[in-house]
């Protein structure tokens, strides 16, 4: 399926490229490695990511980064709504992940 970035992304990514340019240089070639490798899986398999709980959000993880992506499957294409900070507040990112009951 079709990647859709969402104009939402547009302040993740220049903070993805701030962080890994000035904050931690060091890890730059690797996440841009990571960060291509976890778009194709997402592609190839647009319901890797666990639900979130609203509207049909999903989010993946991006091995060994602080980063996960937020996003929808349409019937078209994937809706890349986020590439959320996870060490961020969620409350800002605008839902609360649902707690997963133990029962």
């Amino acid at each position: 399926m079709k990647l859709v970035y969402l104009d939402s992304t547009k302040p993740d990514l220049a903070w993805y490229r701030a962080y890994y340019s000035s904050v931690f240089p060091e890890g730059s070639r690797q996440a841009a490695a990571r960060y291509v490798k976890a778009m194709g899986n997402l592609e190839g398999n647009p319901y890797v990511g666990r639900l979130i709980g609203q509207d049909g959000l999903r989010k993946l993880a991006i091995p060994k980064s602080p980063f996960a992506v937020i996003y929808r499957v349409t019937g078209a294409h994937i809706e890349i709504v986020r590439i959320w900070d996870q060490r961020a507040n969620p409350g800002k990112l605008g839902f609360q992940e649902e707690a997963k009951s133990l029962s």
